[in-house]
């Protein structure tokens, strides 16, 4: 750790270099974009067993130009407080709180280090694209589980190893070039990616990001001051430093064999048997074009069964499915933002069923009575059901109501 956060290398980039690039109509931005670790949608991932609570208190732990503003916009009832080294990202967060009213979202300038300070425990802790850039993120992560409550959940954004592989190579290019964060740095790095043969490793990264157009964007990605890249076992290594225990992936389709697309496929049934973090850690090197890790993770003190989500057991019968954000069904297809997927004739009718009251226990009942005699037995409609449903989870269609169990 730095002997002054306010003052070290990755403070004095985003003092000039002002990112994420800013949002100037939280209403117009909201039509079309959202914050994964949102609680006005995310809140069933985060916390299954429970509706959503409108009186959160949230800790935004590193909240650049929008972050805050955003969650205070989405969640009015919740107290938001956030935290930032920038002035001038916090600048143009008191913007979005001016225009927009945000009564409710409370500014200061703060490295995440000296969290204590502000003397305020949290239901939700949120931290994306930070850690990874602090001298220390062992210290970091470890500030923000002291400030949550017993039932607490820090949503936690880094960047992904292996879907970085490209970024790290143009990095290690461009420290040898001797660039620096200036202009004419920034037009030699975009020169150098118009070079860019199609099969060069970055070439994936960069049909998806979204945010190189700006300069800003273009420093924060490929001449950063610092910043660390995780697996699937430092992202757990991390939660559990701080004392915490890893709940999950808020976005878990990179980590998961998807056999419901490749049905009996060896290979993937291979996978399936292993332990669970297991599957994750062999799933990311498969899976390489995931370049950020979203994950979940709470205090150990909250109870497991108020969280965990286990389809191998009979309990998860009572689970009631529900779409995800951006989810739900057109004619024969299930689709999730930018990727659909069509259902055949034996998955079709569950998926219809999703109403966010039905657990799949009484769906397979419905569908057994509805089919009549002789169209297989609810026993099996159950069994089949729950793998559905267990795949339509691991792809981010669906989340898990656990509050009929409980």
């Amino acid at each position: 750790m730095t002997e002054n956060p306010r003052a070290d290398v990755v403070s004095r980039q985003y003092e000039r270099w002002t990112y994420p690039p800013p949002i100037n109509d939280l209403q117009a931005w909201s039509a079309n974009n959202w914050e994964w670790f949102d609680p006005s949608h995310a809140h069933r991932v985060l916390w299954p067993d429970r509706e959503y609570r409108p009186d959160l208190d949230i800790l935004i732990a590193g909240c650049g130009t929008n972050q805050a503003a955003v969650f205070a916009y989405n969640n009015p009832q919740a107290r938001v407080v956030a935290v930032d080294i920038s002035a001038s990202s916090l600048g143009h967060q008191q913007y979005l709180k001016d225009k927009h009213g945000l009564w409710n979202l409370e500014l200061h300038q703060l490295p995440i280090e000296e969290l204590s300070t502000l003397g305020r425990d949290f239901d939700l802790a949120i931290s994306t694209g930070v850690l990874h850039h602090m001298a220390d993120p062992k210290v970091g992560m470890k500030a923000i589980a002291d400030r949550l409550r017993p039932d607490g959940v820090a949503g936690i954004m880094l960047y992904a190893r292996y879907g970085r592989i490209g970024i790290e190579i143009l990095e290690t290019v461009f420290q040898d070039l001797g660039l620096e964060q200036s202009d004419e740095s920034i037009q030699t790095v975009r020169q150098a990616i118009r070079l860019l043969s199609q099969d060069h490793p970055v070439q994936p990264y960069l049909k998806i990001a979204g945010d190189l157009a700006s300069d800003s964007g273009l420093v924060d990605t490929f001449l950063h001051g610092r910043a660390k890249s995780y697996d699937v076992d430092g992202c757990i290594d991390l939660a559990n430093s701080a004392g915490l225990d890893f709940q999950g992936w808020l976005l878990k389709a990179p980590y998961y064999a998807h056999d419901v697309a490749v049905p009996s496929a060896g290979f993937y049934d291979k996978v399936n048997a292993l332990p669970e973090e297991k599957i994750w850690s062999v799933m990311e090197r498969i899976h390489t074009l995931n370049a950020r890790h979203f994950f979940i993770a709470t205090r150990p003190e909250r109870p497991k069964s108020s969280y965990q989500i286990d389809f191998s057991t009979p309990e998860s019968l009572d689970y009631v499915p529900l779409f995800r954000w951006k989810c739900g069904l057109n004619g024969n297809e299930i689709f999730r933002s930018g990727w659909r997927m069509p259902l055949n004739p034996a998955q079709l009718p569950f998926v219809q069923s999703i109403d966010g009251r039905r657990s799949i226990r009484q769906i397979a009942a419905d569908l057994a009575q509805a089919a009549g005699p002789g169209r297989g037995s609810a026993a099996d409609l159950e069994k089949f059901g729950r793998k559905l449903f267990q795949s339509l989870w691991r792809l981010d269609f669906v989340a898990v109501d656990l509050s009929a169990g409980s």
